[in-house]
């Protein structure tokens, strides 16, 4: 995709008679300069003839005027020591100085050069420089020549402040080493830079690119392998590259570009270097999946802005070899044939040949009668696989991770007998799936999402029942008739061989409709009968305590087994609960006669904690359980336990109660054990904040008399009226 008239820049050396030119004042639009002139004769373009502008014509061809008019100042170099070391001579002062030595011995600059400020030209070929040195004194230099001298590297600060140089060769020096940026930069506007016959490895991008116009930039002749990008260059779409040509002939570069890595993400805005040239002859190229999508894209470009220099030819591989690019690949459409082999590193299957088509944007896994038995293990990465698996020994079709990735999976001339539900669930409906000449005698129902006009199963026969209708149904309303020979299948039913393109199967079939009636009805009756269970087993808490509420009646019964009526349960760590406990639930229950058991009271120090409490608690005829926000968490393990031993209680006699106090007023949603839970859901609960003040005459009520011992005479004639019980509630919930 280039578009420069670069081609025929440097056929001619210079002009064979500048006398017999017209030169005009040409001021570059790139850079504040007044002195040169170009040729208008040759650089005078015909926008209809020419693409190119006045402007690149007069990059490669225009002169400083004191080169055109011989208006320059030679100083003399003086050697001061033998190790060619030097000075120049002459008047500092004078205008377009210019120094030229050949065929020396200097090992650098001289030591001088930055008193001649005026220096427009240096020339100091064939000598023995080893480095440039610091020369941004010299801010009018326009050339520099130090070609066959033994520079090794360019630094990126080189040539950052000489805004004026023009002209840089520095051919034949041993170069290793050129920074990025170290011919481009905004500073800089170097029109010609000569860096061939040197020893470069690799060059960075940014110096390939820069944003103002060049005649040339010539790497040709080194050893460059590869084009890096240390600093990480990208083209900025906002800007313009104006372009200019760059020789890149003659080097060791065998892989193509890696745009990505160059810092081109999307190669389509290699429109904004079109006015570029690259030459990349005398080249081995590796003609491979790498060249693909760049000359894919610019196949168009190149038809129709064709030059010389774009004839680059392939190496390997060795059946491509000295084939043109532009002639084979592109101009006979043969781009296809730019593939990228994978090997077993790739995941390739042994015995198999694999590569990757970007033309195809495919990775094909070709193991055409290789003698497989059964279907590889794995397969190259990457989407829209192409699997070719004709003509093997294969008898099942398991599944495959890779089957999701593929666009084309061939299977035909196998001998097939099992196909996998797991396999064609895994299969892309619109994958191109060819199963023709096999041994299937049965069909998965999961085939019922291909069209059989896309899926090639050939001509099979199996074996149909009357469960079979969505065969004949998929045949049907995919119009299979339209293309029997890419998939016809015969069913064998009623000792019969029907296609079922024509297949009746109620004319075989028995009318099950009474049949399917009966089914959806018992199933929905084991839903329903599954919901109920459901219900009954979520809400068996609360069931349970509404049957021992309602159903049970409350016996009279003295049990002298009993030592006391009622055991309380509560989280003796929270301070108020149990000052409300001790000093007004426990002196109540003691004032009505009732024989209490606190366990943080009356547990006797020493025994052992569990089973006193176990003991106790079978001792006790009812539990009052006081409910607070830690009652039943981990922070509070003792009444945990002592809760667990109250429900098994509870549930074991018939005649015990359990009084929960909703002392917090919890919603049962914040509840997690489920059976106190269920307490609060049924309501069974006596809420703290009882407006009606009815606390302990609830208590009261549901304790029933209290057990009659020693003191029973004492107690038996003692009346609780609801305005004495009224009167020392109000008294007692004082807290």
């Amino acid at each position: 995709m280039f578009n420069h008239f670069f081609s025929l820049l440097f056929i001619a050396q210079c002009i064979q008679n500048l006398k017999t030119e017209t030169w005009e004042k040409w001021i570059p639009p790139f850079i504040n300069r007044t002195d040169l002139l170009c040729p208008s004769d040759h650089c005078t373009r015909d926008p209809a003839l020419y693409v190119t502008t006045k402007n690149d014509c007069c990059t490669c061809w225009a002169e400083p005027s004191w080169k055109l008019y011989s208006l320059t100042y030679d100083l003399v170099l003086e050697y001061t020591r033998r190790g060619g070391t030097a000075q120049l001579i002459g008047d500092t002062t004078v205008a377009n100085a210019r120094f030229v030595h050949s065929k020396g011995f200097l090992s650098k600059l001289p030591n001088n050069v930055c008193e001649f400020v005026n220096l427009i030209e240096i020339e100091a070929t064939n000598n023995k420089i080893s480095s440039i040195g610091n020369i941004s004194c010299l801010h009018i230099l326009d050339t520099l020549d130090l070609s066959h001298n033994s520079i090794d590297s360019i630094g990126k600060d080189t040539f950052k402040h000489l805004p004026l140089l023009r002209v840089l060769r520095l051919t034949h020096n041993g170069i290793t080493t050129v920074e990025p940026y170290a011919l481009a930069g905004t500073t800089m506007s170097i029109f010609l830079a000569d860096l061939s016959f040197n020893n470069m490895t690799e060059i960075d991008m940014s110096i390939l690119i820069p944003e103002n116009r060049f005649c040339q930039y010539d790497f040709s002749s080194n050893n460059i392998v590869k084009i890096v990008n240390e600093q990480n260059f990208k083209i900025d779409v906002d800007k313009i590259y104006h372009g200019g040509f760059v020789n890149l002939n003659s080097n060791d570069i065998t892989q193509w570009f890696d745009f990505k890595d160059l810092g081109i993400d999307d190669i389509s805005i290699l429109g904004k270097v079109m006015q570029f040239g690259f030459s990349l002859q005398n080249m081995k190229w590796t003609c491979d999946c790498r060249m693909e999508p760049f000359l894919e894209l610019s196949q168009d470009t190149l038809k129709r802005i064709w030059r010389d220099y774009y004839n680059v030819t392939c190496w390997d591989p060795p059946e491509y070899r000295g084939v043109s690019i532009t002639d084979f690949f592109m101009e006979e459409d043969k781009l296809h044939l730019l593939v990228c082999n994978k090997s077993s590193a790739d995941k390739c299957p042994k015995e198999c040949y694999c590569f990757y088509q970007p033309k195809n944007r495919r990775t094909v896994v070709n193991c055409t009668g290789v003698g497989l038995l059964e279907l590889p293990t794995y397969v190259p990465e990457g989407d829209n696989l192409t699997l070719l698996f004709d003509e093997n020994d294969i008898t099942k079709l398991e599944y495959r991770e890779y089957f999701n990735r593929s666009s084309v999976i061939r299977l035909s001339n196998n001998k097939l007998n099992t196909i996998s539900s797991n396999a064609i669930e895994s299969i892309d409906s619109n994958a191109v799936f060819d199963l023709s000449d096999n041994n299937m005698n049965e069909l998965p129902r999961d085939f019922q999402s291909f069209d059989p006009c896309i899926t090639k199963l050939g001509k099979i026969k199996i074996s149909c029942g009357c469960g079979d209708q969505w065969l004949v149904d998929w045949v049907k309303n995919k119009r299979a008739e339209k293309c029997k020979n890419t998939t016809e299948i015969i069913c064998f039913i009623g000792d019969e061989y029907v296609s079922t393109i024509d297949l009746d199967l109620g004319n075989f079939c028995n009318d099950d409709s009474n049949l399917i009636f009966l089914n959806i009805l018992f199933g929905i009756l084991i839903a329903l009968l599954l919901g109920v269970f459901g219900v009954l087993y979520t809400f068996r808490y609360e069931l349970f305590i509404l049957k021992r509420r309602f159903i049970n009646q409350k016996s009279t019964k003295i049990y002298p087994l009993f030592k006391y009526d009622v055991l309380i349960s509560f989280d003796d760590n929270d301070a108020e609960l149990r000052s409300w406990v001790m000093q007004k639930l426990a002196s109540y229950l003691k004032g009505a006669c009732y024989k209490t058991f606190i366990p943080c009271r009356d547990g006797k120090f020493g025994d052992i904690r569990e089973e006193a409490l176990i003991n106790n608690i079978n001792s006790c005829k009812n539990y009052i359980v006081i409910l607070c926000d830690k009652y039943h968490t981990e922070d509070t393990f003792w009444t945990t336990v002592e809760w667990k031993y109250i429900w098994h209680s509870f549930k074991q006699n018939k005649e015990r109660q359990i009084i929960i106090i909703n002392y917090h007023q919890l919603e049962s949603s914040e509840i997690r054990e489920e059976k106190l839970k269920a307490f609060i859901r049924v309501g069974t609960d006596i809420d703290f904040s009882n407006r009606k003040h009815h606390l302990f005459k609830d208590i009261h009520e549901r304790l029933g008399s209290p057990i009659l011992t020693n003191n029973g005479l004492k107690c038996a004639n003692i009346k609780f009226t609801a305005k004495s019980l009224h009167s020392q509630e109000m008294f007692m919930l004082d807290i």
